[in-house]
């Protein structure tokens, strides 16, 4: 017999699915507040033009071949390109247009294939306050889920890749290489000492970006010195981190990974992709943030969702459950009914196990019972019962 849970596979539990349903839900509340509109967003993308946008990352791609033409298909394994490849498929003619998803990933990455996350984009904008607005959007996500003590860093692609752009191109992979890893040693001897190496240790406030205009980057020091001053005006706790480096290619200006104390990992993150819209027929600025949800499962404390009653009908024809059950709903309460042969205690065991805060016991057409916990209740007649709401 084959095993029930595939070895890359995750199976999630209520309390933890109860966890990911309330992120949906205060995603939906937080970035419909900004404006922002929800889209449902396709599986599966062309294969070579998801290489194209992912770069090395696509050898994680889950891939199969189309029946009917043969090409191949990978399911997909990153938001943002799927959302660029819908702008781009719809011939947007006005912007700024505000996006919104939420959904599963899939990727041979890590220990299991799907990976849930939510985000915004920010469609045919290429003002740094746009940048702002995404990094202030998903901030304000994540304090709503109850986060706090949040820092989010925030570099710019450009500088690194400014200076590879000056090194000889098979030294370029291995430099690079070394600015993601911070590897000190090796970019001291790889520069000679001089201020390019010293660019993992640039992380801080304003003070960092003077190094910038040593290197003659005064493009990426204006664009994130205006950065800074949008994200302090929102009274965000940031840094600058000058030294980063991002996997995917499509990267093309502003980054920024958001941290809280609880993970050693980042649990959001994002910038700016002024080009990927090329590979989809599309020629439109845009910048976005991502959420992994699945990261906050592991921060937050799992438990049963709470429900409000958990209706027992003991009377003689068990006719006034059924109807009780319904009126409560209407009154817009969560409402579950035994219709389990089994004797009381068991029933109450099992509403208080499941997460309901009180069971109305129907004694019989005149008289109910309402616990608080399997051992304490209070006696109502049924029309005071229902007087209550």
């Amino acid at each position: 017999m084959k095993p029930l849970i595939l070895p890359f596979e995750r199976i999630h539990t209520f309390e933890e699915s109860n966890l990911l349903k309330e992120a949906i839900l205060k995603a939906s509340e937080v970035f419909e507040s900004w404006g922002y509109d929800y889209l449902k967003l396709p599986v599966f993308d062309h294969y070579e033009v998801h290489g194209k946008a992912l770069g090395d990352k696509v050898r994680n791609a889950i891939v199969f071949k189309d029946i009917s033409e043969g090409s191949l298909v990978a399911l997909r394994a990153d938001f943002t390109t799927q959302v660029v490849r819908s702008v781009s498929f719809f011939k947007v003619w006005h912007y700024p247009l505000r996006v919104y998803y939420f959904g599963t990933l899939f990727s041979s990455e890590g220990s299991t294939y799907e990976k849930f996350q939510t985000g915004v984009e920010l469609i045919g904008v290429k003002e740094i306050e746009g940048d702002a607005e995404v990094i202030s959007a998903v901030h304000e996500f994540l304090k709503g889920l109850g986060l706090k003590e949040i820092t989010v860093t925030v570099g710019h692609v450009g500088i690194v890749r400014s200076i590879l752009s000056r090194i000889e191109e098979e030294k370029r992979e291995q430099v690079k290489r070394a600015f993601m890893e911070k590897n000190l040693s090796f970019l001291r001897t790889a520069f000679g000492g001089g201020p390019e190496s010293e660019l993992p240790l640039a992380q801080g406030g304003d003070e960092v970006l003077d190094v910038l205009r040593d290197l003659g980057l005064e493009k990426e020091r204006g664009e994130l010195t205006e950065l800074g001053r949008h994200l302090s005006a929102e009274g965000i706790n940031f840094i600058y981190d000058l030294s980063e480096v991002r996997e995917f290619p499509y990267y093309t200006g502003v980054v920024f990974e958001i941290f809280v104390p609880e993970l050693g990992a980042p649990v959001a993150g994002g910038g700016r992709y002024d080009e990927l819209s090329k590979l989809y027929g599309g020629d439109f600025p845009a910048t976005g943030g991502t959420v992994y949800v699945d990261k906050l499962l592991e921060i937050f404390s799992s438990e049963k969702e709470k429900k409000d009653f958990f209706v027992v009908d003991l009377s003689e024809g068990k006719e006034f459950g059924f109807k009780i059950a319904s009126y409560l709903r209407k009154k817009g309460y969560k409402v579950g009914r035994d219709i389990v042969r089994r004797n009381l205690e068991h029933s109450l065991d099992y509403a208080f196990g499941e997460g309901y805060t009180k069971v109305v016991v129907l004694l019989d057409d005149k008289d109910v019972r309402v616990y608080t916990t399997p051992k304490d209740f209070q006696m109502f007649t049924l029309k005071d019962f229902l007087e209550l709401f």
